[in-house]
């Protein structure tokens, strides 16, 4: 093996340390046709979510999803140990038949729950 194919295999390897993690596709607690997966990175705090509509058409699908997830706080006090504490942000998600709707959740290292609401296809 040459010397330039080790660097690139070191330089390969020293990357998956700060891979993501994709989940499988999951159904959302209230309507199984739209589906989500998470892609979080070990060290970004940050979910990012990939939206689907089992049911998609030829043209958009809208909704609201109200997005239940993990973020750790930490109190005032420098002594105490952080916890996790479950927050909820609402994004509005589009959707096409060639496009996955996205979404990122900042200080986020988790999803509990995912629920969506006013689902329009057009």
């Amino acid at each position: 093996m040459s010397k330039v194919a080790v660097a690139v295999s070191m330089v390969l390897l020293a990357g998956l340390g700060f891979a993501q993690k994709q989940t499988d596709w999951i159904n959302t607690s209230n309507s199984p046709e739209i589906q989500y997966r998470v892609q979080l990175f070990d060290d970004a705090k940050t979910c990012y979510l990939d939206f689907r509509d089992k049911k998609q058409g030829k043209g958009y699908t809208t909704f609201d999803a109200a997005v239940d997830y993990k973020s750790m706080d930490s109190d005032s006090n420098p002594n105490s140990q952080p916890s996790t504490k479950i927050k909820t942000e609402t994004e509005h998600i589009v959707t096409a038949s060639s496009q996955t709707g996205s979404a990122r959740i900042s200080d986020c290292s988790g999803i509990a729950e995912i629920k969506v609401n006013y689902i329009q296809r057009n």
